[in-house]
């Protein structure tokens, strides 16, 4: 038995994106018993994966609790400890921690680092990060190639799809992320009005059935759109009857409700986040909205997705039309 510790200390987007690695090392030895070190943003999620034998959530309250997980873990002889995320409290902790062989990805190498015994790989804005995990794997003696970039399509449906009574349709995710003063400040605002996005549906409605879905954060934009255009059918389902097709909106849903719903769609338009890659695993046509400037640090994400294409933020205004072109070329 292969014993494996793993630190994704972050987000589910960053935890979907190292699942293939993971599954390769996984394939690799056969008999395997991998232990995560999780965040509180991607802890639940890793339980719904059914990958791992252990999880745990990395402690942020004090120094005691922190001891005491170190303790705890230093009891498990591990024979690899792969640290997917960079973060210096993993590199710290890991540390610690009995293993006959330690790899990580750091974005810095630090003075200190030289002292413990690891090996080190570069993580910054150039780097693909596909092509480090497998660098990752081969200077671990892991001869294997990455795959499974579809992995999803084998985790047990919840069948929230169900629930909604149209098929290949085109899904827009409208989340935080569409609003700089809830995402990243310097990011372009995308802003849509109420009257815009209707609009806008109204448009591709002409062609396609369309699903929305927000974010978990509540939004104003969705209020409007909930109070003055949509009837509830549901617990948190909404019906349009006004458009040329059927257009229904999940307020709220779970990361498993839209993986369910990813099944069904046809293209999925969003700004980047885990959803695209999730997407991925189901093979549908992608419409990445991202940040012009940051189109490098991006394209380290996205060089393995297949139907995928990038519009560049902007006010919605600017950005519809190439949203439509995109979504029919």
């Amino acid at each position: 038995m292969v014993n494996i510790l793993i630190f994704r200390t972050d987000k589910i987007g960053d935890l979907i994106v190292t699942i293939p690695a993971i599954l390769t090392i996984k394939k690799y030895f056969g008999e395997i018993d991998i232990t995560l070190v999780a965040s509180e943003k991607n802890y639940k999620y890793a339980d719904t994966l059914g990958i791992f034998n252990q999880i745990h959530q990395f402690p942020r309250k004090n120094i005691f609790s922190k001891i005491f997980f170190i303790h705890k873990l230093y009891k498990k002889k591990f024979d690899y400890i792969f640290i997917f995320d960079g973060k210096e409290r993993s590199i710290l902790t890991a540390f610690f921690i009995k293993a006959k062989l330690k790899v990580a990805l750091s974005s810095t190498i630090k003075f200190y680092y030289k002292i413990m015994r690891m090996k080190f790989f570069e993580d910054n804005e150039n780097t693909n990060l596909n092509e480090v995990f497998q660098k990752m794997l081969f200077n671990s003696n892991i001869s294997a190639q990455i795959s499974n970039y579809d992995f999803l399509k084998n985790k047990k449906d919840n069948n929230f799809s169900k629930l909604i009574p149209i098929f290949h349709y085109v899904h827009i995710h409208l989340d935080e992320k569409w609003f700089n003063n809830l995402y990243i400040k310097t990011y372009t605002n995308i802003n849509p009005s109420s009257d815009q996005f209707i609009d806008f549906i109204n448009t591709i409605s002409k062609n396609d059935d369309i699903l929305i879905t927000t974010g978990l954060i509540e939004l104003d934009l969705v209020k409007e759109l909930i109070n003055n255009y949509f009837e509830k059918i549901d617990d948190n389902i909404y019906y349009n009857k006004r458009m040329n097709k059927s257009v229904y909106l999940i307020d709220k849903p779970t990361f498993e409700d839209i993986e369910s719903l990813l099944r069904n769609s046809k293209t999925l338009i969003s700004c980047h986040g885990a959803i695209t890659h999730a997407a991925n695993s189901f093979n549908v046509k992608i419409i990445d909205i991202i940040e012009e400037n940051k189109k490098i640090f991006y394209q380290r994400f996205t060089s393995y997705l297949n139907k995928y294409s990038k519009v560049y933020r902007k006010d919605f205004f600017s950005i519809k039309n190439s949203l439509y072109k995109k979504l029919y070329e």
